[in-house]
């Protein structure tokens, strides 16, 4: 049986997708934001998610595990070192690191989605250095699809969804989807939808989904 692995799958989008994989995927893997199935921010904790991954093949990986903090993109000296290490860390190394351990143990067919952020298109997000982390994670995304070929790697850039990810008071949620063409606020199922859309179109590979209404 193939593996499926879900990093940040215990809540919000993470859990949409867990849940949407799991009839299709009874070894499905989902990595824990408390840590006790390893720390993202660290390397040893990315040793440690590898290590604990059971060792049958894997159809699919979903890198969803992210970090962030709100800092206004005015207020350059909040956002200090080791806020901005660790955001790299979480976003963008241990995407990479997850994939070049697991690289020998994908099947043929194996399917990686990076879930990354309109943030990392538009520049406009929680601050400077998450908007450069997800426009990080597409740019990698779209190497990787082509240096694991025929494997396929491809990213999904959610907009504003509502998970506890980010909070905001209803009436910022109420003006946002007044300007959105769907005129609704995301909810982390609209993710889920897409990465089970992805798994199943063998012959899309390299592209960034944006999910945004």
């Amino acid at each position: 049986m193939n593996n499926a692995v879900v990093t940040g799958g215990t809540r919000g989008i993470g859990l949409a997708i867990s849940d949407k994989l799991k009839d299709d995927y009874p070894f499905l893997n989902v990595h824990s934001y408390d840590r006790s199935s390893g720390d993202l921010s660290t390397d040893s904790g990315i040793e440690e998610l590898i290590s604990k991954i059971p060792k049958n093949k894997i159809k699919v990986l979903i890198n969803n595990a992210a970090f962030t903090k709100f800092i206004p993109h005015t207020d350059l000296d909040s956002l200090d070192d080791e806020t901005y290490d660790k955001i790299f860390q979480v976003n963008v190394k241990a995407p990479f690191k997850l994939i070049r351990g697991l690289k020998d143990r994908f099947t043929k067919d194996a399917c990686i989605i990076n879930i990354a952020s309109v943030a990392g298109i538009t520049g406009n997000g929680s601050n400077i250095a998450y908007c450069a982390s997800k426009g990080a994670l597409i740019t990698m995304t779209k190497s990787f699809a082509r240096s694991l070929a025929p494997i396929r790697v491809n990213s999904i850039s959610p907009g504003l969804i509502k998970t506890d990810f980010v909070k905001f008071d209803d009436d910022y949620y109420d003006s946002m989807a007044d300007m959105t063409p769907i005129p609704r606020i995301g909810q982390p199922k609209d993710v889920a939808n897409v990465v089970s859309g992805i798994i199943h179109s063998d012959y899309i590979t390299g592209q960034n989904i944006v999910v945004d209404g």
